[in-house]
């Protein structure tokens, strides 16, 4: 009754009474309290007790049956509920919406009314905690890192002043993601050294097996291999029931394996071993990442027939996927020896970048390379160019990118144009690198 509405105890009585029953105050109040005791609650001066709210509900319900109207029961607990335990229950089914939208638009708008029943509301910290818990993820997932951090941020502040560890400790791990996928590693590894340390107060498996995954993540992608794998050797000893985190432990793991170049036959017993188990869940995300990591993995062993073959086969479980960008660059550069559908493919998977992944800067750095060498070889100064703009455009480190126009306009004698990418190209170095030159 009422579900979708916040009303205080007076205007839930009165809405009952005048709306739905027809009823005057001395009909509601006959032999449970006086006609002006339901004035007094109606305009909220008087509060319901269990007695009261008892005998109230006792003459609402017969009151309907005598006029014949079909309702409900009405209990003492219905007229007894405070606005703040209505805005919780909305709250809690806004919780529920939100988990099952997918378009920014409408989960930022569904957020929204989440925020404002916290302005006016008593929202518990628990309530609380899972809807920035639940944004920070969402965010992330679509690659808006900036966003995903400040619903940390406020996440993390609920989580520490109603001392909710685990959930301090969760949201450390949430924050340390963004930083990994935004390059800031160090900043990533004290979150997770802190994670860890307050994780000992309360020694939980499914934080540590997310700790030991980050930290391995970040190495692996600090280039520090070793360190990643020790990592590895400790999530070993952890059962992971969770198939969804188990697939991303494997596939770092064998990522690791095949960038060390330790073993081609444990990476390739990785991959399938993921390969069966994304199939088993009909996992199509997964499925296509192994797929086009099978394809690299064959690339670097110089079979490029498979490498090709499993390249292909991995486009066909990407219609909605949400590494496509990231597997239409490793397929076009698994087929470049054959030259097929190369530039198509990173011109997709730069247009995804552009409108889903801004911030993935790394992969906007490489696709835009890899553009530029193609327009290079073809001689196609007009995309040329616009590969420089858009390198420009998309605040990434085009320092290499700028050198490598630079060289070509100085095989064309173009001194012009290339002291220009030179220059540009040195002057981004400068910052990105933090150098200092002597001119």
């Amino acid at each position: 009754m009422f579900d979708n509405e916040i009303l205080t105890q007076g205007e839930r009585l009165k809405k009952i009474r005048q709306l739905m029953l027809r009823a005057t105050q001395t009909e509601i109040a006959q032999g449970a309290c006086t006609k002006n005791m339901i004035s007094q609650v109606e305009m909220d001066k008087k509060k319901l007790n269990i007695n009261l709210a008892t005998k109230i509900s006792k003459n609402l319900n017969r009151i309907a049956k005598e006029k014949g109207i079909n309702l409900s029961i009405i209990t003492p607990k219905e007229l007894l509920i405070e606005d703040y335990e209505q805005a919780n229950y909305i709250f809690i089914n806004i919780l529920k919406e939100l988990k099952e939208i997918k378009v920014i638009d409408l989960f930022d708008k569904k957020l929204s009314e989440a925020e404002e029943l916290i302005e006016n509301y008593k929202i518990t910290d628990n309530n609380k905690i899972e809807l920035y818990k639940l944004s920070a993820d969402f965010y992330y997932y679509k690659r808006i890192y900036s966003k995903s951090e400040r619903m940390c941020d406020i996440g993390l502040k609920i989580s520490i002043s109603s001392q909710n560890s685990f959930e301090e400790v969760s949201l450390y791990i949430y924050r340390s993601r963004n930083n990994i996928f935004t390059g800031n590693y160090v900043r990533a590894l004290q979150q997770l050294e802190y994670a860890e340390e307050l994780n000992k107060s309360i020694i939980n498996d499914e934080l540590s097996i997310m700790i030991f995954y980050h930290k391995a993540l970040t190495y692996k992608r600090l280039g520090e291999y070793d360190r990643s794998l020790e990592y590895f050797k400790i999530l070993k000893q952890f059962d992971i029931n969770d198939y969804n985190m188990l697939l991303k432990v494997k596939m770092v793991y064998a990522n690791c394996l095949m960038d060390y170049h330790i073993s081609f036959d444990e990476a390739e017993k990785e991959y399938k071993e993921i390969l069966s188990i994304a199939m088993k869940y009909d996992y199509k995300d997964f499925i296509a990442l192994a797929y086009s990591n099978i394809s690299e993995l064959y690339f670097n062993e110089k079979d490029y027939k498979l490498a090709g073959r499993y390249a292909k086969e991995s486009l066909k479980y990407n219609l909605d996927n949400e590494y496509l960008n990231e597997i239409l660059y490793f397929v076009a550069k698994m087929l470049q020896s054959s030259n097929e559908h190369v530039e198509t493919y990173l011109l997709q998977s730069l247009e995804i970048c552009e409108k889903k992944d801004t911030e993935n800067l790394d992969l906007i750095e490489k696709v835009i390379y890899e553009l530029v060498l193609i327009y290079i070889k073809k001689e196609d100064k007009e995309n040329l160019m616009l590969m420089a703009d858009k390198a420009k455009e998309l605040n990434i480190d085009y320092s290499l990118i700028y050198l490598e126009i630079g060289d070509y306009y100085r095989n064309k004698n173009n001194e012009e144009k290339s002291k220009y990418f030179n220059s540009k190209a040195k002057e981004k170095l400068k910052q990105t690198k933090k150098f200092s030159y002597n001119s």
